[in-house]
């Protein structure tokens, strides 16, 4: 009697182990899911309900480090004004800018965002100058993006683009900022002209009867 109840307690104790472990490996997929930069993942998320317009959209920049000479090119909002708000897919009011945050693009941050702001598209976007061999010889610049659909939790992640122009050596500030700020303008209009259609490829259509 004493060993069958020894054996009952073994059996419990190995099957609230079994959960334990279960449990903290759930949770430590989670925590390693939530990490990944869903940017740089590239992944957009499958099930995506089709979408009934008007939207209203939110444009944030996640800002990597930036120094020196890319910090002076990314730092104009204009161009942002001028390019990615009017992705607006409402056609009613301007899309709106939102507060820039540095560090990557997770799960937990777009809950985040999602709290904080009430519209129901963000559009988050990132620019990478890349500078070869420690000089700027060319402004190489790669542009990505993600639509973030906050009533349905859903990501659709954008193809992005990448634009180069190289510089001449005798080219004097002026030259070279100017050259950047239409190097910028023209990946951020093409990462604007991609979400829009993204958008709108999600768009609910009513069918017409047939009769």
């Amino acid at each position: 009697m004493i060993f069958s109840n020894f054996q009952e307690k073994v059996a419990k104790l190995s099957f609230l182990a079994s959960l334990l472990f279960t449990f903290l490996c759930a949770c430590d997929s989670y925590f390693v899911w939530a990490e990944v930069d869903l940017i740089d993942e590239g992944k957009s998320d499958i099930a995506v309900k089709m979408l009934v317009f008007p939207k209203s959209l939110r444009v944030i920049e996640s800002q990597l480090k930036t120094v020196g000479e890319e910090e002076a090119l990314f730092s104009d909002s204009k161009r942002i004004r001028k390019t990615l708000l009017k992705v607006d897919p409402a056609r009613i009011a301007p899309a709106k800018a939102g507060e820039p945050f540095s560090g990557i693009v997770t799960r937990t941050r777009l809950l985040k965002l999602s709290k904080q702001y009430s519209e129901d598209v963000i559009f988050i976007f990132r620019r990478v100058l890349t500078v070869e061999a420690g000089t700027l010889t060319e402004y190489k610049i790669r542009y990505q993006g993600m639509l973030y659909l906050a009533r349905q939790k859903k990501v659709l992640v954008l193809k992005g683009n990448e634009k180069n122009e190289p510089l001449s050596v005798s080219s004097s500030h002026q030259d070279r900022a100017d050259l950047g700020k239409n190097l910028d303008e023209k990946g951020l209009k093409d990462l604007a002209k991609e979400a829009r259609t993204t958008l709108h490829s999600h768009k609910f259509e009513k069918r017409q009867s047939a009769y």
